[in-house]
């Protein structure tokens, strides 16, 4: 039998209060067709040409019947996303959305839609409009555009059945000409019902996490593979139809198993900064937004904006923070409250560049740290330590910052290492130096195999995460921030694994991990405690706020192990503990058919210094004590 050590005389350090969030990346189909709620893809015909030159305007429409489609672009809309679709037909024709990827969208029985349009005719023209999934009409609407201007039109829907693969057909049932554009369709019950916004049930998985902080647009996608296709925040808010579309740097196929199904992954950009900053208001997240430094991804074209040539892209971070935080006088901070939040978001942190490595980053870094630490010496900077966590490019980074402490709030590290590395692993942060900056876990997972699709989001894999984890706790004065990567997949569009969230059209479910993560969030103080177990297959830690102690105990071994607990110079008696237990065999999963397979079970047993505390083989424990 080991000793639990609980030093409850060993505390009052303070630690992070951030140190549990979430990081979103437009991978896997998580905005598009995922966490943004609208459902029609390419609603403006303005698809730019994908990875292969092809042209795409017509991407993910079908004509039907005897209609003749035609993308035209005389008289737009507005001159940012010029094209619209001319529809006409004799006999009943029009055309059908076969929504983002191909795969249409979800629909439940007796659920309402919203769609919405810009549309003009020559004369009063019926427009109807279905949702249809195996060959039935499952819901139905009309409306007549008399209008030989642009205007703009909205019918209501509900729906009749539950499917998976519904498609919206737009008909001219008595035949006639129009012009459409701008089309979205948007559930009802949007997460905080709002308008242009999340996905239910994937924005609640995700609120559920209890996150500190979400990290956002990305990953790659803030870099792009042109100076044409970085990402630009200034063009992510706005009306949404005038938002002008970028390509995906994910579009690429290569890690695509299943065919090219990724040639329509674009950003139309309807989730943008001012939708990334409301919904970490609603989920109670600090926002901390990723800004491009002048460098596209550097695992594939790697250019880079020469360091006198800059300014440009140092002025968008200046804007950015005034558009976040700045009062309804300045420029910036007026196209907020336009866009309906008068009152500042409050923005803390930003990190400069994501994944970006070497002296080219560091000296295009320092370009930012001037400018910004002279303007805005609140704002806390986040530097990049690369792709790796050890070798050489790694050490670049950390001499970099030994000699420019003063320079960075937090260094963002990167880990996709094996279950092995993540046990090795445990005290990485142990002695690390705490006049360097804080370390920002910024993108993490415990990968089972080299192949990315031999990866599995098993018990084991999540095992090995939470005892990295409680080593990120014990550390936690040092450690800032920590985010799992990535957030969300589709199940058939998923270019990369594990991934924390799943969904698809009408499902959704949380990974071992998901649940290993949400957990250590919701159960987690304000001061650590000193922890230990000599037992080198358990890993412990302690923290604690003004009401309750929370021990989480990983033990990562196939044997069953009793632990006394010792407490000294302190009693614990707490006759109605609570306890929460992940356990499972290593190779057990989650699924859409057995989203529960791998879940936390609560209890309540007797806690008390000199007691006995059974552990059960390769399980999480989480111990709250009053």
């Amino acid at each position: 039998m080991s000793t639990l050590k609980i030093d409850l005389g060993n505390q009052g350090k303070a630690i992070s209060p951030m140190l549990y969030g979430i990081f979103f990346e437009d991978i896997n189909r998580a905005a598009d067709g995922g966490l943004y709620a609208n459902l029609i893809a390419n609603g403006s015909f303005d698809y730019p040409k994908d990875e292969h030159g092809n042209d795409m305007r017509l991407a993910c429409w079908e004509k039907s019947g005897d209609a003749r489609i035609r993308v035209l672009k005389t008289k737009p809309t507005n001159k940012v996303n010029p094209n619209y679709l001319r529809l006409e037909s004799e006999y009943g024709g029009g055309v059908m959305n076969t929504g983002f990827g191909n795969d249409g969208f979800g629909i439940r029985v007796d659920e309402g839609f919203k769609i919405a349009f810009k549309a003009r005719a020559m004369y009063d023209t019926v427009v109807s409009f279905r949702i249809f999934a195996d060959g039935r009409s499952l819901a139905e609407g009309s409306v007549v555009i008399d209008k030989t201007s642009w205007t703009d039109y909205t019918v209501s829907l509900r729906t009749r059945a539950r499917r998976q693969n519904a498609r919206l057909e737009i008909i001219l049932p008595v035949g006639g000409c129009i012009d459409i554009d701008c089309i979205s369709m948007f559930p009802t019950n949007t997460f905080k019902r709002r308008r242009n916004g999340m996905r239910n049930d994937i924005a609640r998985m995700i609120r559920d996490l209890k996150p500190r902080f979400m990290r956002f647009p990305g990953g790659c996608v803030v870099e792009g593979r042109s100076m044409e296709t970085m990402y630009n925040w200034k063009k992510s808010i706005g009306p949404v139809h005038e938002r002008e579309i970028n390509n995906n740097r994910w579009q690429m196929d290569e890690y695509q198993p299943d065919g090219d199904n990724n040639q329509d992954y674009f950003q139309t950009l309807g989730l943008g900064f001012y939708e990334y900053f409301l919904f970490c208001e609603d989920i109670g997240a600090e926002p901390v937004p990723v800004m491009n430094c002048g460098m596209t991804c550097q695992w594939h074209e790697g250019l880079t904006v020469p360091v006198d040539e800059l300014w440009p892209w140092i002025q968008d971070v200046l804007d950015l923070i005034e558009f976040a935080n700045g009062n309804c006088t300045t420029e910036w901070g007026a196209k907020r409250a336009e866009l309906g939040h008068p009152a500042p978001f409050n923005l803390k942190y930003i990190g400069i560049g994501n994944e970006q490595w070497g002296s080219v980053y560091f000296e295009r870094y320092e370009k930012f740290y001037e400018v910004i630490n002279e303007k805005h010496p609140e704002i806390m900077l986040i530097t990049s330590a690369g792709w790796n966590s050890e070798g050489e490019d790694f050490d670049t980074a950390v001499s970099w910052m030994k000699q420019n402490k003063e320079k960075a709030f937090a260094v963002d590290e990167h880990f996709y290492k094996s279950p092995e590395w993540f046990l090795e692993n445990v005290g990485r942060y142990n002695d690390y130096d705490r006049t360097m900056p804080k370390v920002f876990a910024g993108e993490y997972a415990c990968h089972t195999a080299r192949d990315i699709r031999e990866r599995r989001n098993n018990w084991y894999a999540a095992l090995c995460e939470a005892a990295f984890m409680t080593g990120m706790e014990n550390n936690a004065d040092h450690v800032w921030m920590a985010c799992y990567a990535p957030l969300l997949a589709k199940a058939g569009f998923d270019q990369w694994r594990p991934d924390l969230i799943w969904f698809n059209n009408l499902d959704v479910y949380g990974t071992p991990s998901y649940y290993v993560q949400k957990e250590f969030s919701r159960h987690y103080g304000a001061e650590l405690i000193g922890s230990s177990c000599e037992d080198k297959d358990i890993h412990v830690s302690a923290t604690a706020d003004e009401e309750k102690l929370y021990i989480k105990i990983v033990n990562t071994s196939s044997e069953k192990k009793y632990l006394t607990l010792d407490t000294p110079g302190t009693e614990i008696a707490d006759a109605g503990a609570e306890v929460l237990v992940i356990q499972a065999e290593p190779d057990a999963e989650n699924s859409f058919d057995k989203p529960d397979n791998v879940m936390p079970e609560a209890t309540v047993i007797c806690i008390e210094s000199g007691g006995e505390i059974e552990v059960l083989p390769y399980s999480v424990m989480i111990i709250t004590v009053r």
